[in-house]
């Protein structure tokens, strides 16, 4: 009887070890919780992962193009260009309300993928620009970054990027997006 009943323990002990490691584990993952004292990715890691798994490469392209096709570019975007946007962008393109995201593959004069650029409308992120979030990604999926002028510091090109607002704030109709122009 002694022996059943430690095998009992033993086994007991085992499911909870189990349970504590894998099952919690899988929730954890599922949920989004965090053990205790470990962060959360940054927005700009999260936004990339999304992005991957929400295969952006099929979202839809802006009237009067299509998400497969190249067209033409111009600096700071490469020669060629492929423009996605989620469902929210897509269906109201000429006002793009919060939650809009667009999406643009820069590609050089050969076709190679060079850089993925997002802009992500979030309330309340920048009332002052139309509460555009920027991003430039390399295609692994890196943060792009770029040499501040005048200085050896580097700074990650995400966020309230001042050339994405300076360039953006001189699209038509005051929405910041020149595909709709």
């Amino acid at each position: 009887m002694k022996k059943h009943v430690t095998s009992v323990s033993v086994l007991v002990g085992v499911a909870a070890i189990f349970f504590l490691f894998v099952v919690a584990k899988r929730v954890e993952a599922q949920s989004g919780m965090r053990a205790p004292g470990h962060k959360a990715d940054p927005f700009e890691v999260r936004m990339w992962k999304w992005l991957s798994q929400a295969d952006y490469r099929h979202w839809a392209a802006p009237a009067g193009q299509k998400a497969e096709e190249f067209y033409p570019g111009n600096s700071p975007h490469g020669a060629f260009l492929k423009t996605h946007l989620n469902r929210t962008a897509a269906a109201s393109a000429k006002k793009l309300p919060t939650g809009s995201i667009i999406v643009k593959e820069n590609f050089s004069k050969e076709k190679k993928l060079m850089i993925v650029t997002v802009m992500y409308q979030s309330k309340g992120y920048d009332p002052a620009h139309n509460d555009w979030w920027y991003a430039k990604y390399m295609p692994d999926g890196k943060v792009a970054t770029m040499k501040m002028e005048g200085s050896d510091k580097v700074m990650k090109l995400t966020g309230k990027v001042q050339g994405c607002i300076n360039c953006h704030e001189d699209a038509g109709g005051k929405d910041y997006a020149f595909f709709n122009d």
